[in-house]
């Protein structure tokens, strides 16, 4: 893991929560899911994947 610049990490108190469903992919890795109406992209790289998701969406 990374320089700690947060007091918490959010995958840590997600995993907290019961019946949470954290999923991630590799670091700096494109990565997006969605779930009903929620689409969410993992850091920075995963604008491109979340729009595409949004876009799909969208379409149907």
């Amino acid at each position: 893991m990374g320089k700690r610049i947060q007091p918490f990490w959010i995958e840590e108190e997600a995993r907290k929560i019961d019946g949470t469903n954290f999923i991630v992919n590799g670091m700096f890795k494109p990565f997006a899911v969605r779930d009903g109406n929620l689409i969410t992209g993992q850091q920075q790289n995963s604008g491109a994947a979340a729009a595409a998701l949004a876009i799909d969406t969208l379409g149907r």
